[in-house]
């Protein structure tokens, strides 16, 4: 399993409308070997928006580029954007730590 994570700018008062919209579009999507995507929306920042798309492998995102579908999802988000997205495939290497208390005895 590998992760896109992709940056996108977005019009802040339209980004909840954004993240609404584009996981609508997704439910309805066939996309062979994706398996969801979640949105982090950013507090700082709210026109910041980050996405994690789960996928079998990066040729299974790769080979959806320039398919109907495809490019119906990037008109419906391109509206709301206002930069280039940047991204990229990523493996992740997770570490689990022991919970930590705020009162210890």
């Amino acid at each position: 399993m590998i992760h896109e994570i992709v940056i996108q700018h977005v019009q802040a008062e339209r980004r909840d409308e954004y993240i609404k919209a584009f996981g609508e579009f997704l439910k309805n999507a066939t996309y062979p070997g994706s398996h969801g995507i979640r949105f982090f929306a950013s507090i700082e920042d709210p026109g910041r928006v980050i996405l994690m798309i789960d996928w079998d492998t990066v040729e299974a995102h790769t080979q959806i580029r320039g398919t109907p579908t495809y490019n119906a999802m990037r008109e419906l988000t391109g509206k709301y954007q206002t930069a280039k997205s940047d991204g990229g495939h990523f493996i992740l290497h997770e570490v689990i730590t022991e919970p930590t208390f705020a009162h210890r005895k």
